[in-house]
């Protein structure tokens, strides 16, 4: 088991660090932007594209860490109503409905990538599914994520 949970920790953590190492490409590509239209006075338009779609992988991605650290948005409230024993069936039932959603993201997400493999991104001139397989791979790198805090809240339960 503890195998199993030091690969989990390694997606999620792999995710994370990408997630972050996207979003600082994507804010150098905003600069380069602005000096490009503003110093320049002639705006290179394929760096906001490309900055826009590194900003949707970063968000995709760092849900993984997101999920397991807890930060999503929480039932604490709810499941604080519930009486002792109904609270961590109330957790199963939320980890549940998350892989469900999670599980879609990651069927219909890559449905939508097959279908627009043949749409290119203006000015970049590549696929528009690179643009949308952060949908998938999104969703299946946050699953390791919402199965490590479940775990954690199992082991945490009086």
């Amino acid at each position: 088991m503890r195998h199993v949970e030091a690969w989990a920790e390694g997606v999620v953590r792999l995710a994370h660090n990408l997630a972050a190492l996207l979003l600082a490409v994507a804010t150098g590509l905003v600069f380069f932007q602005v000096v490009t239209r503003f110093g320049l006075g002639h705006a290179a338009g394929w760096s906001e594209i490309l900055a826009r779609g590194l900003i949707i992988w970063s968000t995709l991605l760092v849900a993984a860490a997101g999920f397991r650290l807890g930060a999503m948005i929480p039932i604490d409230f709810l499941r604080g109503l519930l009486p002792g024993p109904a609270q961590i069936w109330a957790i199963r039932l939320v980890t549940l409905l998350t892989l469900a959603f999670l599980a879609v993201l990651v069927w219909q997400g890559w449905s939508m990538t097959l279908r627009v493999q043949a749409q290119r991104v203006a000015m970049l001139g590549t696929s528009m599914s690179w643009f949308y397989a952060a949908i998938p791979l999104g969703a299946l790198m946050a699953i390791p994520g919402v199965l490590l805090r479940h775990v954690e809240q199992e082991r945490e339960r009086p």
